[in-house]
């Protein structure tokens, strides 16, 4: 009885034995599996990531190239370009001046007209003066860019200063104009003024002189 019981408990530890030793070699497998896969996904990931980075590094010096060639062919195109010569910026000088002497003439109608002051017809002149002047700016600015020639004499910058003397002439009338109806104005004020700072002196001094005590009998005065 006590024989069998120990063959019996032999037995069985020769099959747990048995298991754990088959555990473990699978065990043992699956790790080495698992870091086999492991292995290939990060080599796998870390070509990826070196491939993506040298299109990257490739994309970056293509658009590199490119700015630089567009930089040098701006700054080819921009030093190709021809300086502006005498001629052009005379031109635009004259241009420049033409328009501020016809606002400056318009401004001046205008404000003359608001004061009440007559102005014949300045207004009219100003509006042959402006068309005069688009004619004028536009033969200038074709001038500016025109190939100079040996017997070309400035005939636009003469047009320009008869027309700019026109201007003036017609700025100076509306000022005195204006200063024709504010003279009047001027001077009523200017008396009003001088008759009431006599008129307060005068007071100010009767209202001193009666303010002052009567004398005493016997006293001098």
């Amino acid at each position: 009885m006590l024989s069998a019981v120990t063959v019996r408990a032999g037995e069985l530890l020769a099959a747990v034995a048995v298991a754990a030793t088959v555990l473990l070699a699978v065990s043992v497998a699956g790790l080495w599996w698992l870091k086999r896969r492991l292995r290939r996904g990060l080599h796998g990931a870390s070509r990826a990531l070196a491939s993506q980075a040298v299109a990257s590094q490739a994309v970056a010096s293509r658009a590199s190239l490119a700015a630089t060639g567009g930089f040098r062919a701006g700054r080819r195109w921009l030093w190709s370009r021809p300086l502006p010569d005498r001629r052009w910026v005379m031109a635009a000088v004259h241009r420049r001046r033409l328009w501020r002497s016809v606002t400056a003439a318009e401004y001046a109608v205008a404000q003359a007209g608001k004061s009440g002051a007559p102005t014949g017809d300045l207004d009219g002149l100003c509006r042959r003066l402006r068309r005069a002047a688009v004619d004028e700016d536009r033969s200038l600015a074709v001038a500016g860019r025109a190939t100079p020639s040996p017997g070309s004499t400035g005939h636009g910058s003469s047009h320009a200063a008869e027309l700019m003397a026109a201007a003036r002439l017609i700025q100076d009338a509306a000022a005195s104009s204006a200063a024709s109806m504010a003279r009047p104005t001027v001077t009523a004020l200017t008396d009003d003024v001088r008759r009431e700072v006599v008129a307060l002196s005068a007071g100010l001094a009767s209202a001193a002189g009666s303010s002052r005590p009567s004398a005493v009998p016997g006293e001098p005065a």
